[in-house]
């Protein structure tokens, strides 16, 4: 929020300079990100915190520049009190309106703003209209509530009614545009129609004119959320919206009405008529809060003291009066931030200075977390990700219809919808990541990037029953395109191919998961490659993770030349096949034995079902089993491939003997026998 320091002086009486004010701002949490130069005057770009709406006008700013310089707190703004006659309010829904103020100003003259109104309204980012509107808007900014002037003479019935909108009403609003209102949305209405947006914005039918000579002022509170609701419905965010919806003062209004009395007064030559009409059928009750010493210095790590306590607490218009333990304080009616004790502690220490806060370091170990095998893999998957050239990429939870349904697996659940989405390539939740890394690949890709290695850790949404939430694993997944390696002059480069992509997948499962406890076997996902896709099963049919090129529709449609590589993996089971923790082994001090079996795949049959077969074999040593070779062609069948099996025995203690390692070599020779499209080869094939 741009705030003009020459306002802020006339209001605080304080002559500080603008760098010291931003300062002090800054360090009670309004943090000013930079100051500009308006003229005579400096302007202070404050960034409001969400739940402070008593900042949002200078007024609230003030009241912030007075504590921290040691004022005391500013003394409350004139008020009109009841009385007016001539027009009638009548609150209809006092759940969405639960205060409604008018007063009228007659004879005032429409035209061009004083040069004062113009450059404050400018330093605050404001463009002048004329003077009776650039009334109001001083008003919102002074004082942080909106107002809203009708023409008087537009009006019909001397009535104001404060109602839900009909069924299907429509309104065209000040901006021209007719729109289509639902039961929840604010309507102030006359004796005849609807005539502006309760918290919104004015109907176009009752706006201010040249020929405007009396107006009625509006100054009312409306329900936050009711407002928030209706202005996203309908698209129209506006200066009021903001202010109502993050929650505005509810005795502000009278307030609100004598300033813009006195304004229309002083730069338009109006007339007041006396008092005001103040419909506030169900006034908000007075609000106390206690918080306690001890309280204070647990939550703030160090003891302030009751003196300095109570000296934050009047500095912040909290009117403390203290208690065995503390102090009761009275809750402003502007701070509808302030609703438990953490909160006061929050304030006496932002008022002390977050600097007193001592820094230690904790006295026990915080304890062991479940989620700790989880969260490693994790943080271990992204570290090795960056370790090995892959940047981190961060995308939208949200996608485009149909954008994920090539990288699910089939039968799925179908996408969830937002019920308003922020635009329309953005409808609905993510099923997979992959989604969100092609597209930024593919957009590197095209700007001439030609080796691309994205990676990105996050949730996916998978639909349950309909009153249910969400499913929400959480899923690792890369995008590779270009070099397998780097490239250095003393090789040459090749681009990546499918064997890089299974290593990196079986490096990550290998963090947290015994991989021996997956079978590897081909994907079904229809974004993929048919030739080279992958994927990795656990004993319970779950897929853990998969992998694959970028099917060449999809690249083609991406504009992407050369392989793409994709792959994701599901980190909640591969946390649940964690291995056992790293145990010391001795060094063998006798030699390995090694056999090799020559195999016959036939067309479509998985090599990783063949290892998932035999690392089952009870083995007489430790054993590793390796794929050393491969080869097709005759006198093989078409689409047969004869791969070769390096078996190696390593004992720790004694050698074994042959008849051991034959035997072992049986084993193997028979379980391969249950692996349905895999056989011994015969010598002369």
């Amino acid at each position: 929020m741009l705030i003009s320091h020459a306002w802020l002086e006339e209001i605080s009486g304080i002559d500080a300079d603008a760098r010291e004010v931003a300062r002090r701002l800054t360090a009670r949490g309004l943090t000013v990100d930079a100051i500009a130069e308006a003229g005579d005057d400096r302007v202070l770009d404050v960034d409001v915190p969400a739940n402070r709406p008593d900042a949002l006008g200078h007024r609230g700013v003030a009241r912030e520049v007075a504590a921290a310089f040691g004022r005391s707190p500013l003394p409350k703004p004139a008020v009109r009190e009841p009385g007016l006659r001539g027009i009638e309010v009548a609150i209809e829904a006092p759940d969405l309106c639960r205060r409604y103020t008018a007063s009228i100003v007659r004879g005032v003259r429409v035209a061009p703003s004083p040069p004062w109104v113009v450059a404050r309204l400018e330093a605050c980012g404001l463009r002048s209209i004329n003077n009776v509107v650039d009334a109001s808007n001083l008003v919102m900014l002074e004082l942080g509530q909106p107002v809203h002037f009708f023409d008087l003479a537009r009006l019909t019935g001397g009535v104001l009614r404060v109602r839900p909108a009909f069924a299907a009403e429509a309104l065209v609003t000040l901006d021209g545009v007719s729109r289509t209102l639902d039961a929840g949305t604010i309507v102030i209405a006359d004796g005849a129609r609807g005539v502006a947006l309760g918290g919104i914005m004015g109907g176009d039918e009752t706006q201010i004119t040249a020929e405007t000579r009396d107006v009625l002022i509006e100054a009312a509170w409306f329900q936050p959320a009711a407002v928030r609701r209706a202005a996203r419905k309908l698209g129209l965010v506006t200066d009021a919206s903001q202010r109502f919806e993050r929650g505005a003062d509810p005795e502000a209004p009278p307030a609100a009405q004598a300033l813009a009395v006195r304004l229309l007064e002083t730069i338009a030559g109006g007339r007041g008529e006396p008092g005001i009409v103040d419909a506030y059928p169900a006034p908000f009750p007075a609000r106390s809060l206690a918080v306690r010493l001890p309280r204070v210095a647990l939550l703030l790590g160090y003891a302030p003291g009751s003196a300095e306590s109570e000296e934050a607490l009047r500095a912040l218009d909290l009117r403390p009066t203290p208690t065995a333990e503390g102090f009761e304080v009275e809750v402003p009616s502007w701070r509808v931030d302030l609703t438990r004790e953490a909160d006061l502690v929050e304030e006496i220490g932002r008022h002390l200075g977050y600097d007193r806060i001592p820094s230690h370091v904790p006295a026990t170990p915080p304890p062991a977390s479940g989620l700790r095998t989880f969260t490693s893999l994790n943080e271990r998957a992204r570290d090795r990700l960056a370790a090995l050239g892959f940047s981190e990429a961060f995308n939208y939870a949200m996608i485009a219809a149909g954008d994920d349904d090539a990288f699910v697996a089939p039968g799925l659940p179908p996408s969830m919808p937002l019920s308003n989405p922020i635009a329309e390539t953005l409808g609905v939740l993510r099923r997979a990541l992959t989604p969100g890394l092609v597209q930024a690949a593919a957009l590197n890709v095209r700007r001439g990037l030609a080796d691309v290695r994205l990676f990105e850790a996050g949730h996916v949404f998978l639909a349950r029953g309909a009153a249910e939430l969400p499913d929400e694993p959480l899923r690792l997944a890369f995008a590779w395109h270009g070099a397998g390696r780097p490239r250095h002059w003393s090789e040459p480069s090749r681009e990546v191919e499918a064997y890089d992509a299974i290593g990196l997948v079986e490096d990550l499962l290998a963090l947290a998961s015994d991989t021996g406890r997956f079978t590897q076997m081909a994907s079904d996902l229809r974004g993929l490659h048919p030739g080279r896709r992958t994927a990795w099963i656990d004993a319970d049919g779950r897929t853990a993770a998969w992998c694959g090129a970028l099917h060449p529709d999809l690249a083609a449609r991406l504009d992407v030349q050369g392989p793409l590589y994709v792959g994701e993996i599901d980190l909640g089971v591969a946390s649940a096949h964690a291995a056992a923790r790293p145990a010391y082994r001795a060094i063998a001090r006798v030699p390995s034995i090694t056999r090799d079996l020559s195999i016959v795949l036939s067309p479509g049959a998985p090599a990783g079902s063949v290892l998932t077969v035999l690392a089952a074999v009870p083995a007489p040593a430790p054993a590793e089993i390796l794929w050393i070779d491969r080869y097709e062609g005759p006198p093989l069948d078409a689409g047969e491939a004869a791969m070769t099996l390096r078996v190696i025995l390593q004992p720790l203690e004694r050698t074994l003997t042959d008849d051991e390692a034959e035997a072992f070599r049986s084993r193997l020779v028979a379980a391969l026998a249950t692996v349905p499209g895999a056989r011994l080869r015969r010598i002369d094939t």
